[in-house]
């Protein structure tokens, strides 16, 4: 079985790529909302860092998310990391038995990323704190997976430049 290396500053652009993306949904997108719902484009960092290059990244770049949504004050601390970290290991195994690393499996991927997103801030924050109705809960989701699906090229599309430009290397 052979190992895989992991390029230090691939991982560091990933990382800035979500901080700088992290800012501009917190300001620019924070402030308007398209039918009362906010674009939410990090989990798909997630997803394309481990469809394209693979359980090691989608782990740390879900990690490096998963902080970002904790520096955001949303839900519990320390279950975004959790989260994020493992759909970046299962997407990234995923994507080596069953899927490549196109634009329309990144779609899908994320797509059932933020109904389990949805479904666990459901269950872990918003019933036993504000007792949401599911219905309420899953309009939300679908509402927040169409729009991150929408979105996602603007994380997509300079994750796979980003991971092109190492991969020669």
């Amino acid at each position: 079985m052979q190992r895989e290396r992991l390029s230090i500053p691939k991982i560091v652009l990933y990382i800035l790529l979500a901080l700088l993306l992290y800012v501009v949904q917190t300001t620019l997108f924070g402030a308007w909302s398209i039918a009362g719902y906010h674009v939410d484009v990090l989990p798909a960092l997630v997803v394309a860092a481990a469809l394209l290059d693979g359980p090691a990244e989608g782990m740390i770049v879900g990690i490096a998310v998963g902080l970002l949504y904790d520096l955001g004050f949303i839900g519990i601390d320390g279950l975004y990391p959790l989260f994020f970290l493992l759909f970046g290991l299962g997407a990234g195994v995923f994507s080596r038995m069953a899927l490549s690393g196109s634009y329309v499996s990144m779609l899908l991927t994320t797509a059932f990323e933020m109904v389990l997103l949805g479904l666990l801030r459901y269950f872990a924050y918003l019933l036993p704190q504000a007792g949401a109705s599911l219905g309420l809960v899953l309009r939300q989701v679908a509402a927040g997976t169409l729009l991150t699906c929408l979105f996602s090229f603007v994380a997509y599309f300079p994750m796979r430049r980003i991971s092109r430009l190492f991969a020669d290397r």
